[in-house]
C-alpha cells in the first residue's frame, strides 16, 4: 500500500529524528503528569485549564456528544477538532513560516496535556489507565506531523544536499513530503476518536 510504503521511508530516513520527538513529547507528558501530581497548586491549574479549554468556542459541540452518549458523534467530533487544532493549525500551519516551531508546540502540548491529566488520588490514577493508551497513540499523530515539520524546513535549508537546485524547491518538496504523512495521520486520529469515545461513554463511568 502506497501510503504505508511513504511511511516506511520518511521513517526510514529520518528515523533518528522520529525517536527523539517521541522521547521528548512522551517525556513531557510524563514529567508534568507527575511533577503536578505531587503539588496541589499545579494540579488546581492544570483543573482550571483543562475546563477553560473545553469551554473554549467551538468545543462545545464535542462536550455535547459526549454528554448524549453518541458514540459516533463524539468519535468524529473529537476526530475534527484534534485534526484541525492540534494537528493542522497550531502543528502543521505555523511551521510553514516559523522553522521547528511544531517541535516545541508539541512538545509543550504533551507538557501541557499531562499537567491536566495529572491523577489526585489513587481512584484518579485507576480511572486514568483506560485512557493512558489512547494518548499514546493520538500524540503519534501529532508527532508525525511535527515530524512532518521538520522535514520541510531540512530540505529546504539543507536543500543542497537533498539534492534540490534552490532553498524554495526544496521547500516545495518538503511540503510534498509533509503531505504523504498526513493520510496516517488522519487515520490513527479517526482510531484514537473512537477508542476516546468509547472510553469516556462506556468505561469511564465504571470507574468512578
Amino acid at each position: 500500500m502506497k501510503i504505508l510504503r511513504n511511511l516506511r521511508t520518511t521513517l526510514r530516513e529520518n528515523w533518528r529524528t522520529y525517536i527523539l520527538l517521541n522521547v521528548a513529547t512522551y517525556g513531557a507528558l510524563v514529567v508534568m503528569m507527575s511533577v503536578t501530581s505531587l503539588m496541589p497548586g499545579m494540579r488546581e491549574e492544570g483543573v482550571e485549564g483543562s475546563t477553560a479549554f473545553t469551554n473554549l468556542p467551538g468545543l462545545s459541540a464535542v462536550v455535547d456528544a459526549y454528554a448524549s452518549g453518541n458514540v459516533i458523534a463524539a468519535a468524529l467530533l473529537t476526530f475534527i477538532a484534534n485534526l484541525l487544532f492540534a494537528a493542522v493549525l497550531t502543528t502543521t500551519l505555523p511551521s510553514l513560516i516559523i522553522p521547528f516551531f511544531a517541535v516545541v508546540a508539541t512538545v509543550g502540548r504533551a507538557g501541557l496535556i499531562g499537567m491536566w491529566l495529572a491523577p489526585g488520588s489513587p481512584g484518579e490514577a485507576l480511572a486514568l489507565m483506560p485512557h493512558a493508551p489512547i494518548v499514546i497513540i493520538e500524540f503519534q499523530a501529532y508527532i508525525l506531523a511535527a515530524l512532518g515539520a521538520v522535514i520541510i524546513w531540512r530540505k529546504t535549508l539543507g536543500h543542497r544536499r537533498h539534492g534540490s537546485l534552490s532553498a524554495w524547491a526544496g521547500y516545495r518538496i518538503g511540503i510534498q513530503d509533509n503531505v504523504r504523512l498526513y493520510p496516517v495521520i488522519i487515520a490513527i486520529l479517526v482510531l484514537a476518536g473512537f477508542l476516546e469515545a468509547i472510553e469516556v461513554i462506556y468505561l469511564r463511568p465504571l470507574l468512578y
